[in-house]
């Protein structure tokens, strides 16, 4: 019941124009031939032809509609609605003239026109109106439509600032790479330079790494909950040293104290490996016996730098890297020991 008072008034709504403007043409049609015929016939008679025109008017009107809504061809109301409508403009600007003002008979002229003119907009509106279901699908094909087209869009923007984005990265990466080239080369004009001025003797021909990618390891594995292995890098495998690693050179004294060899021997026998030998290849646990034995030769036991120094000075050789990585390993079994 609800549902059929809202169609029936949305129907009102459309029609309300069309129906008032059509009575107010009507009656000031009327007005106008009944006053114009008054002065030739009896006012009652004048008034009664007015109105049987009025009344053909709205008939042939009616008619039209009806064809119209029907979708068939109605000739001769259509002709009668153009030549009566085209009668009521020219006998209300006639009227206009002779007994008011031009702009009287110019918007009695206008008013049938609008009248015939939303007549047939609203039956044109009326006779295409379509089902409440199709106009449910067309709106979903419209916002489907609408929603591919803006995920469109929003993806091609996407792709749009991605490459620009990439773009830009490689643009500083060539820039950082060309800026670290220039300094490499100003650094060796320098060096050529400054060799040429004060030779030396004796250089090293290459700086060995102060700080490797195992130390960072292990400094790293401090701050995590978990830990980092001290042979396990987090350092990206394609940043290289420094300078190649050379080897430790085994030199004697270097005015360390002098070692308990018997202690060596002692330790290696507890760890279930041979005696290791100054200028001998040395195996992982070999290493450690004798990195273990070097720490604890003083009181308090030696740093790393200090165990390095006493390794040299024993006349044992291995790669500093090597070295490096058996000592943080000896360090975090040591702190894991209750």
């Amino acid at each position: 019941m609800d549902m059929e008072w809202k169609v029936a008034a949305r129907r009102a709504v459309h029609w309300s124009l069309p129906v008032g403007l059509t009575g107010l043409s009507l009656g000031w049609t009327v007005y106008a031939v009944g006053e114009i015929l008054a002065h030739q016939a009896p006012a009652p008679l004048a008034y009664t032809v007015a109105g049987i025109y009025d009344a053909v008017w709205l008939y042939a009107l009616a008619m039209e509609t009806a064809h119209r809504r029907q979708g068939s061809n109605g000739t001769l109301p259509a002709v009668l609605g153009w030549l009566f409508l085209i009668t009521s403009v020219g006998v209300l600007v006639t009227h206009g003239l002779l007994y008011t003002t031009a702009v009287v008979a110019v918007i009695g002229a206008v008013v049938p026109a609008a009248a015939k003119a939303t007549l047939i907009m609203a039956v044109e509106r009326d006779t295409t109106r379509i089902s409440p279901a199709a106009q449910q699908q067309i709106d979903a094909v419209r916002s489907a439509t609408r929603d591919q087209v803006a995920i469109g869009r929003a993806v091609t923007r996407a792709k749009a600032d991605r490459h620009k984005t990439a773009a830009r990265l490689e643009r500083e990466e060539h820039t950082a790479r060309g800026e670290a080239h220039k300094v490499r080369h100003e650094a060796a004009e320098q060096l050529t330079k400054l060799t040429a001025e004060h030779p030396a003797a004796d250089l090293p021909k290459e700086v060995p790494a102060l700080f490797s990618d195992e130390d960072l390891a292990r400094v790293l594995g401090q701050w995590t909950q978990e830990g980092v292995s001290p042979g396990v890098s987090p350092v990206s495998p394609q940043v290289d040293p420094v300078s190649p690693v050379p080897e430790l050179p085994a030199a004697q004294g270097e005015g360390h104290a002098p070692l308990d060899w018997s202690g060596l021997a002692q330790v290696a026998a507890v760890a279930g490996v041979e005696t290791p030998q100054p200028g001998e290849p040395l195996t992982e646990e070999q290493l450690t016996v004798v990195l273990r034995w070097l720490r604890h030769s003083e009181n308090p036991p030696l740093s790393y730098r200090k165990a390095l120094a006493a390794y040299r000075a024993a006349g044992f050789s291995a790669k500093e890297e090597r070295v490096r990585k058996a000592y943080a390993a000896l360090i975090d079994a040591e702190d894991a020991e209750p």
